[in-house]
């Protein structure tokens, strides 16, 4: 494919070359749809239909250190537009660390989806202003099962991927011993050439070198790297990860992340050198999440298959929250044959919350229990029992249904954990809070939306985003308690939605890949009346996190109310299904499709499963509807209950109104509280 500068390519325009290698070529282009920046890699032989499926499973990642896949050609890929400079040492140890830890939390979620990088190198690693953001992550090999022999590519050395703009091959300096003789790579291969990284990191110089290909990879397979001076966990961490035999080394890249966690914790919270455990860690920092091998009684091996199954995909589920601390599978695996006391679960991995599941077959139906425990207390806060038809044949749809059940009822907003933390931190002085503390203080605005919370929330925000000012999640909520002045009259402080799209904006740009950042984005786009701009962001929502049901109800409000109403309800009723314990106001988006239908019976019945006493929507919703159907006391009475509430309604109606819904469906429930007695002028 041959390109250049203003030649079209799709809905991309190019903008410039990047660079060039013997695989193809990079360039800057703009996505004139969505309106921003990306790079287009061309390759000169095409992909094969395997790359396109591995690309598949690559875009699926969801981590704001891994350089985001957004399209693929017949050659060519579309991919993050990312500015930044590449990875150089020698660096400064604490940065050092920081920015190895962000790899290897990266590397280690690939790893999860069963994702090696094999190209591991400075050259693949852009240094921004938000951290690191890995490049080409995966395109070496995906594991697609235990046995994935007949997809593996048998020699390493030939599976190099095009890299960075730039950057050409993958380079011998990095490959570890078992790439270097052309056996099969796996993560372990990934764990040395991060410890070649990181000790360039820290060093300034390479880790194996030579006159030629020849003697780096000699040096590679039979020399040790030439010590350095620096804290003693670090010279530990970096001589494990570069252990010639792969089963010397750690063995996960989430055991490598513990260990640079330790390593920062002791820095900075005790006076002695590098002594806390990554448990210790996590029990200082609290709130983190441990989800234990779910266990299934009888011998169905398909029955044990979806038991491993559901646990794995609810740590990934969960993990999509990017305000929830979420231990690593890799730590919790030693308990799938334990039955341990949770209250010592919690203690040995630093966990405040353990959720456990169990799976019992009888004949063809299944049933799944699952439990969240706070592990310090031993209090059970949640527990449920799902049963289902078990046919071996729709394991995967099954665990396609149970999975974003359980992590949507546990995560989202309004979920069992958001609801725990925010209770916990809500007697804390706000002065006292950290960003993180202030984040989860803010979860109880979302279940009483009164002017004193909000001003508690907003305050606390307004300081984390001072002292954390990279905090994607806490300029979102920032952004939303914002957007809530404009709507509930909060505050008084002048432009609100000027305010609320600034913050939104700002964790966009922090978090390009999360998901609350973007539902900020669609709220306030849609109250500017910004509908097809707030619209893309609803949709970058739900594809960034479809088990967050309160962000889908949120999202799919504004669809509707912007005129999708099939497509917005739609989205709400799935918001619905997700989480039993919603709030009653996602029923208002199908009330009002209803109602604006003239359908009032069908109305009635939704207006009444809001069931929100002292919410003025209700009783709107209730007095209007009851009066176009002729019934008077009722719609007398949500008058009254109405003007209790807000007893100049009358006055600033079709203003309140105005705010959210068109000038038609304004005047039609204008004309609805009239007819209940309502004096609108």
């Amino acid at each position: 494919m041959k390109l250049k500068s203003g030649a079209k390519l799709g809905p991309y325009e190019i903008v410039s070359l990047l660079g060039k290698g013997g695989m193809g070529e990079v360039w800057k282009a703009h996505d004139s749809r969505l309106n921003r920046d990306v790079a287009i890699k061309t390759s000169h032989t095409g992909f094969s239909g395997r790359f396109r499926k591995e690309a598949r499973s690559i875009a699926a990642l969801n981590h704001p250190h891994i350089c985001t896949l957004y399209d693929i050609g017949p050659d060519y890929l579309v991919m993050e537009f990312i500015g930044g400079s590449p990875l150089a040492g020698p660096l400064p140890a604490d940065v050092a660390v920081r920015y190895a830890t962000q790899i290897a939390d990266a590397v280690s979620a690939a790893h999860a989806h069963g994702i090696t990088h094999r190209d591991l190198k400075p050259g693949n690693i852009l240094v921004t202003a938000s951290g690191i953001k890995l490049l080409d992550f995966g395109l070496a090999s995906i594991s697609h099962g235990a046995d994935d022999s007949e997809t593996r590519e048998p020699d390493a050395t030939a599976t190099m991927a095009m890299t960075r703009a730039g950057a050409i091959l993958g380079t011998a300096e990095y490959m570890a011993p078992e790439q270097a003789e052309g056996r099969t790579a796996d993560a372990r291969s990934d764990i040395f050439s991060f410890g070649v990284v990181f000790y360039e990191m820290l060093t300034g110089r390479r880790a194996f070198s030579g006159g030629s290909t020849i003697a780096v990879l000699a040096a590679v397979l039979h020399k040790e790297v030439e010590p350095f001076d620096g804290p003693p966990a670090l010279q530990n961490i970096v001589a494990r990860c570069l252990r010639k035999s792969p089963t010397e080394r750690f063995q996960t890249m989430e055991q490598v992340k513990e260990a640079l966690l330790a390593v920062t914790a002791a820095t900075t919270m005790v006076a002695g050198p590098f002594t806390l455990s990554s448990p210790d860690i996590r029990a200082h920092e609290g709130f983190w999440v441990a989800v234990l091998p779910f266990k299934s009684t009888g011998t169905n091996p398909d029955v044990a298959a979806l038991a491993e199954g559901l646990s794995e995909e609810i740590v990934a589920g969960l993990s999509r929250f990017t305000y929830l601390r979420v231990i690593g599978r890799g730590s919790t695996l030693r308990y799938a044959s334990q039955n341990t006391d949770v209250r010592t679960v919690g203690q040995e991995l630093g966990a405040r919350y353990v959720m456990e599941g169990s799976l019992r077959q009888a004949g063809g139906r299944l049933r799944v229990a699952v439990q969240l425990i706070d592990a310090f207390s031993g209090a059970h806060l949640w527990a449920e029992t799902y049963d289902r038809a078990f046919v071996a044949e729709d394991v995967f749809e099954l665990q396609d249904d149970l999975v974003p059940r359980i992590v949507s009822t546990v995560a989202d907003s309004y979920g069992v954990l958001p609801h725990t933390m925010s209770q916990a931190v809500r007697g804390k002085d706000a002065g006292q809070l950290t960003p993180y503390e202030a984040l989860l203080r803010s979860f109880n605005y979302s279940e009483h939306v009164t002017p004193e919370e909000h001003a508690a929330a907003r305050a606390a925000l307004e300081q984390a985003v001072q002292q954390a000012p990279g905090s994607a999640d806490c300029w979102a909520m920032l952004s939303i308690l914002y957007t809530d002045e404009f709507i509930f009259g909060f505050s008084g402080l002048p432009d609100a939605l000027g305010r609320a799209l600034e913050a939104a904006q700002r964790a966009v740009n922090h978090g390009s890949t999360n998901h609350k950042a973007y539902q900020a984005l669609a709220w306030a786009l849609f109250y500017r009346r910004e509908f097809p701009a707030s619209r893309i962001a609803a949709e970058r929502t739900i594809a960034l996190n479809p088990m967050d049901a309160s962000a889908i109800a949120r999202v799919g409000m504004t669809m509707a109310f912007s005129g999708d109403w099939l497509r917005g309800c739609e989205l709400v009723t799935r918001a619905i299904g997700l989480n039993p314990n919603h709030p009653g106001w996602y029923w208002y988006p199908s009330f009002l499709e209803a109602y604006r239908r003239n359908d009032y019976r069908a109305a009635l019945g939704v207006a009444l499963r809001i069931n929100m006493p002292g919410f003025p929507l209700t009783s709107i919703a209730l007095a209007a509807t009851y009066a176009q159907l002729g019934e008077m006391e009722p719609a007398h009475n949500a008058v009254r209950d109405l003007l209790a509430l807000v007893p100049d309604y009358a006055a600033v109606a079709r203003q309140e109104l105005g705010k959210i819904w068109d000038a038609q469906l304004v005047e039609h429930l204008i004309d609805g509280l009239r007819k209940a007695g309502m004096d609108i002028a």
